[in-house]
């Protein structure tokens, strides 16, 4: 065998799985499709930003131990969000007054009470044929923080992660500083003699055989075939979901057990556009007589639903965030089309196009549904799917595991502390099978 364990993918999942394989004594190569670590943790280094400009994963949501014991290792902590909330009603803003958290968390709630159905069955139901605020609040919601399709998602699969720690309405802080570092440290805390990691890799076969599992890939237009006693695979579940043959996409023979391939088809991938426009200076904390100055998310617009400041960290930048069925009136847009819509929401957010556009200097785009190695934001479990994710955190067999946050329970699926979680779990699996 080349390797004890091959672990196909260097995100947080990808990561912190190889580390605890290689300290545990087995030799492992992690297989990378791109040229850098970190997955959908993916920052911008901008050296003129006062902050960590981050186009992937920007939020520590609740209070997950994992994350927390990671920052702490080499001397990083988080920083809580900002409490003010204000929401654009007839093209003015206007203190948000309500908690949608709250109301949206016990509209959901009554999907315990009845078949798995969709959150917009649910919502109508709800409506009883007179549309809410309330209703409309909980579709944004959904939307936004879920990057998912009401008409699609599970109402109880969102229900029970918005009761646990990462719930919408919970605890949200940031990494002081971004994942950057959290990424660089996982990677120079990789056991160099055990450990090896080949970016520009992208694995397209896995093969399970009677002595453990041969993976084939292509590295910078060269095959590559490695062997190995088990292969954790930790890529996003749109990649697992793509069509034969696409770029970045892996075949597996002999195919998956049919319960497996049917927990994979029940998880969806949110698409999310996000935009991040740096300004010569904040400006819009002077707009309005001041009146946003500590305003730290603005909702209501229809092109980005959603816009936040860095608060309590004073940034020159704001982030625009169109997720869910939002990001998809973006297909097939360009990145300058995002950007102009961006400067067109935040315009019409804080009432003021000119100053906006005067301010404007930079901005960075990035739209997840067009990245080949993810091909979505995060996941979300589909109607009729509730026990998707536990099926996908079991081994295959004895060659093989899944890792990553479409594979995490306990309401952590698509977040930083879930994806960890998976792949320490999948990490202990293998270490405890091969020393039988």
């Amino acid at each position: 065998m080349d390797y004890d364990v091959v672990v196909i993918g260097a995100g947080a999942a990808g990561l912190i799985c190889a580390r605890t394989l290689g300290r545990a004594g087995l030799t492992t190569l992690v297989l990378e499709a791109s040229a850098r670590a970190g997955g959908r943790m993916r920052d911008v280094a901008d050296p003129r930003a006062r902050g960590a400009i981050e186009l992937g994963a920007e939020f520590v949501h609740g209070r997950p131990a994992i994350t927390y014991d990671l920052l702490a290792e080499f001397g990083a902590t988080v920083v809580d969000d900002a409490d003010g909330s204000f929401t654009l009603r007839d093209g003015a803003l206007e203190p948000a007054g309500r908690d949608a958290f709250a109301e949206t968390a016990a509209l959901l709630r009554g999907a315990f009470d009845r078949a798995d159905e969709s959150v917009e069955a649910l919502l109508r139901r709800s409506d009883r044929g007179a549309p809410s605020e309330t209703t409309a609040w909980a579709r944004r919601l959904v939307g936004g923080f879920d990057a998912a399709d009401p008409a699609r998602a599970s109402a109880r699969a969102i229900a029970e992660e918005w009761a646990g720690d990462a719930a919408a309405g919970g605890a949200q802080s940031r990494p002081l500083g971004g994942y950057a570092p959290l990424v660089a440290h996982l990677v120079r805390t990789l056991d160099p003699a055990r450990v090896h990691v080949r970016y520009e890799t992208v694995a397209t076969r896995v093969a399970r055989e009677a002595n453990g599992v041969t993976v084939d890939a292509r590295a910078r237009g060269a095959d590559v075939r490695i062997r190995a006693r088990r292969a954790i695979v930790t890529v996003p579940i749109g990649v697992l979901q793509a069509a034969p043959g696409a770029h970045g996409a892996i075949a597996f023979e002999p195919p998956l057990p049919a319960h497996v391939a049917d927990a994979i088809a029940a998880i969806a991938m949110g698409p999310v556009v996000k935009v991040v426009a740096r300004f010569r200076e904040p400006v819009w904390e002077s707009l309005g007589d001041g009146a946003w100055r500590d305003g730290a998310f603005f909702s209501g617009d229809e092109a980005f639903p959603t816009v936040w400041t860095q608060l309590p960290v004073r940034a020159d930048f704001l982030v625009a965030w169109a997720g869910g069925p939002a990001a998809a009136r973006f297909a097939g847009a360009s990145g300058d089309a995002c950007i102009a819509a961006a400067l067109g929401a935040i315009g019409r957010y804080f009432g003021d196009a000119s100053a906006i556009e005067d301010a404007f200097e930079v901005a960075y785009v990035h739209d997840w549904q067009r990245d080949p190695f993810a091909r979505g934001a995060y996941s979300y479990v589909l109607v009729g799917g509730e026990r998707a994710r536990a099926v996908l955190a079991r081994p295959v067999d004895g060659a093989l595991a899944f890792a990553g946050e479409a594979a995490a329970e306990g309401g952590e699926g698509g977040t930083v502390a879930g994806a960890l979680q998976s792949g320490l779990r999948a990490a202990h699996d293998a270490v405890a099978a091969l020393a039988r």
